[in-house]
């Protein structure tokens, strides 16, 4: 593992301060704002919305991380808007707050669905979960129904509760093969990434960005016969400049991380660690102004959400972790009776990725943003603004999108088609990318990589 010793930090600059604020604009908005977009009718069963509830209990920070936990709201607003139902959002301040808020929204009797958020809810919705057995509840990154197989065996899969997992190591492989392609093609010798607190899922992170860089540049030599400039010269081991901070909640820490790795020489950080890429920002926005860029490299790479939009033209990519659709599709499986049967074929698991489906229907959670994805994360940032009266886009969105459109148009077109091409392989099945599942597994994949 690679550490790093940045110097103090005084202060985050005023723009990412702003950016903050704006976020908590467009969250606080979003729930009204979405009802407000005008889209074609879905047909779900005919369900009073005034008599069911979904309930979204988030983990530490609730809305305004502009990643995971906003994502999560996200979903309940598009359930919301496309089928009628109530929406009740319980913010957890302290890891003491997920049973009791659990329990609150499970008391409410027009509350059907309960969405926990995050892996530290685990055991609590266990817990919960068991105290109410009409009610369904579903875990965004649990292992809630492994718990029950553990201490409860004869109830195991537990019928009213769903662990709703992504293939994150998928989603991971592809942005780490646009990063170091990147770095080929600028002749940069690093890559990046910052993760908060290890946790089993952020391994899957970590090492599906490790081997993504390492299958790109073997892709290279494979593709015009030589080795990669710049990164091709780095030891294997060395390539990936990477760190845990600890935390999903101190912006500070994104930016003494991913500094001294940009000033190592590292073309772009992957943000895995939600609201610290405001930090990580922070960081690419002295270096741009230092050198008077209007766009990377260096870059930065997002995660969960589509976050090419807060800084265009230095966000080269965004890895999107649909947590929407997660609490989207338990919200729909409700609905149609079909959560329990789900729970049973599956059990109790349902994993989203690249290809995936339910009952033949396509049910995609991982993908790799794009000009189109970006559309959707701006209009939230034009309705905030029509409603308050505030700032909130760093720019008119027609010029966020052109920066962001001129930033791809000039990385070369092999880059774009190296990602393109292990995309179809993993979707085709002819690679496979490695899922770390115990500590032995993530370091086998440390002693290979770095």
């Amino acid at each position: 593992m690679t550490t790093f010793h940045a110097r103090n930090l005084k202060g985050i600059s005023r723009a990412v301060i702003a950016v903050v604020i704006l976020v908590v604009i467009i969250a606080a908005v979003a729930g009204y704002l979405v009802v407000t977009q005008q889209r074609a009718p879905v047909a779900v069963p005919t369900t009073p919305a005034q008599k069911f509830k979904i309930a979204i209990v988030s983990d530490i920070g609730g809305r305004g991380d502009l990643s995971f936990n906003d994502m999560a709201f996200k979903g309940g607003d598009d359930a919301k808007r496309d089928f009628g139902v109530g929406v009740v959002e319980l913010v957890s301040k302290t890891e003491q707050d997920y049973i009791p808020n659990l329990r609150t929204a499970a008391q409410d009797p027009d509350v059907k669905l309960i969405v926990g958020v995050g892996f530290l809810l685990t055991e609590s919705l266990v817990t919960v979960a068991l105290e109410f057995p009409n009610k369904f509840f579903a875990g965004i990154d649990t292992s809630a129904q492994e718990v029950v197989k553990e201490k409860y065996k004869d109830k195991y899969p537990l019928p009213n509760l769903l662990d709703i997992r992504f293939e994150e190591h998928k989603g991971s492989a592809l942005v780490g093969a646009l990063a170091c392609l990147a770095a080929a093609a600028y002749n940069y010798p690093y890559v990046g990434m910052v993760l908060g607190i290890e946790i089993p899922v952020l391994w899957k992170f970590e090492a599906g960005y490790k081997w993504g860089c390492n299958w790109a540049l073997e892709w290279y030599k494979s593709k015009f016969g030589r080795d990669p400039p710049g990164i091709g010269a780095t030891p294997v081991k060395s390539r990936v400049l990477w760190t845990y901070t600890g935390t999903f909640s101190d912006v500070i820490k994104g930016y003494t991380a991913s500094k001294p790795m940009y000033e190592k020489g590292a073309i772009a950080v992957y943000n895995v660690a939600g609201p610290l890429g405001l930090g990580i920002n922070q960081a690419v926005e002295e270096i741009a102004k230092a050198r008077n860029l209007t766009r990377g490299p260096p870059f930065w790479i997002g995660v969960d959400a589509n976050q090419d939009w807060i800084n265009p033209g230095f966000v080269i990519a965004s890895m999107m972790k649909r947590v929407d659709k997660g609490v989207y599709i338990a919200t729909k499986l409700v609905l149609e009776n079909k959560f329990t049967d789900v729970v049973k074929r599956n059990n109790g698991v349902l994993v989203l990725g690249i290809g995936t489906k339910i009952d033949g229907e396509l049910a995609e959670g991982i993908s790799v943003s794009t000009l189109q994805d970006l559309d959707e994360f701006i209009q939230m940032g034009i309705n905030a603004e029509r409603l308050t009266g505030k700032k909130v886009l760093p720019a008119p969105p027609e010029e966020i999108k052109a920066k962001v459109k001129a930033m791809r148009d000039a990385i070369p077109s092999w880059v774009w088609e190296g990602v393109k091409e292990l995309e179809d392989k993993i979707r085709r099945g002819e690679v496979s990318v490695p899922l770390p599942l115990t500590p032995d597994d993530i370091k086998k994949i440390r002693d290979m990589y770095g």
